[in-house]
């Protein structure tokens, strides 16, 4: 009777762990969720699950509320209109313009960490398919960008570890890795991703040449939510000086996404299956 017990026990904890990551971190399968506001005008698309709360920062800074959610439709509500600073409130000035001025002291400020933990997320008009497991595209972008710093005398660690399968518990097996990225002292580390929504989502004209808009994503459910917070917009505020509209907008969804691990961890979206991955390493 005490092992039966024993085992009512084990398998109710594991349901319970299983249950706070599903609800965590949850994608759809070959669907999306789209954000309209009142008006039916639609604010964003995305393959995150969506719940009431969640909010989205678009383009033009706009920051929107999911007040309701109604099969595959989530309704937003619009909070306030948001001014972005590349300086930082949280302690971390001027380390934005040491990583996106590319001063030489940034090697001292440790190096940017890079991992992917989807790392079967391809592009299909390039890879052929939307998912290779061991070998996804997305890979590659991470590679793009790190040489693309590496260039700049920018240190980098390029962690190319495998999570498969794409599932529930992917955050935690990358949880390891990114772990062991933070041992090396990274002054921020960026979990490099791509999403699954229609292409025009994402698909920009920059220069004569076809990229990839990136979003942002930063979790609700963690205590570093204000510095990772703070940061993502110091990312924008940088990148939008130079190539306004590049970074569709910051996410905030439900979950930690490994963000609780430290005060400048990021999601990043490089374009979504339907772009090609060289739009999507033009980007990065």
């Amino acid at each position: 009777m005490k092992r039966r017990f024993g085992w009512i026990l084990i398998i109710m904890a594991f349901s319970a762990v299983m249950a706070v990551n599903v609800r965590a971190e949850l994608e759809l399968d070959g669907e999306y969720m789209t954000l309209k506001d009142d008006g039916g005008r639609i604010i964003a698309r995305t393959a995150h699950q969506i719940s009431i709360g969640d909010e989205y920062l678009n383009s033009n800074n706009e920051l929107y509320r999911v007040e309701q959610v109604e099969g595959d439709t989530a309704l937003v509500k619009l909070v306030r209109k948001e001014r972005l600073t590349a300086e930082s409130g949280t302690g971390f000035r001027g380390l934005l313009n040491d990583l996106f001025n590319l001063r030489a002291e940034v090697k001292s400020k440790g190096p940017i960490g890079i991992y992917h933990t989807h790392s079967d997320e391809s592009y299909v008009p390039t890879d052929g398919k939307s998912s290779r497991k061991g070998s996804g595209g997305i890979i590659k972008v991470g590679e793009t960008l790190a040489k693309a710093l590496e260039k700049k005398g920018i240190p980098v660690v390029h962690d190319k570890s495998i999570h498969d399968p794409h599932d529930a518990l992917a955050y935690d097996r990358s949880r390891r890795t990114a772990a062991q990225i933070l041992k090396k002292g990274p002054s921020c580390i960026l979990d490099v991703h791509r999403d699954a929504v229609p292409r025009e989502e994402y698909s920009k004209i920059i220069n004569g040449q076809g990229v990839t808009k990136v979003q942002l994503v930063v979790g609700r459910e963690n205590p570093n939510f204000k510095a990772n917070n703070d940061f993502a917009k110091q990312v924008k505020a940088k990148v939008d000086q130079k190539y306004p509209g590049l970074i569709k907008g910051i996410f905030y969804g439900t979950g930690k996404y490994n963000q609780d691990l430290g005060p400048r961890t990021l999601l990043l979206e490089f374009g979504t299956h339907t772009n090609s991955r060289e739009s999507a390493e033009r980007s990065a």
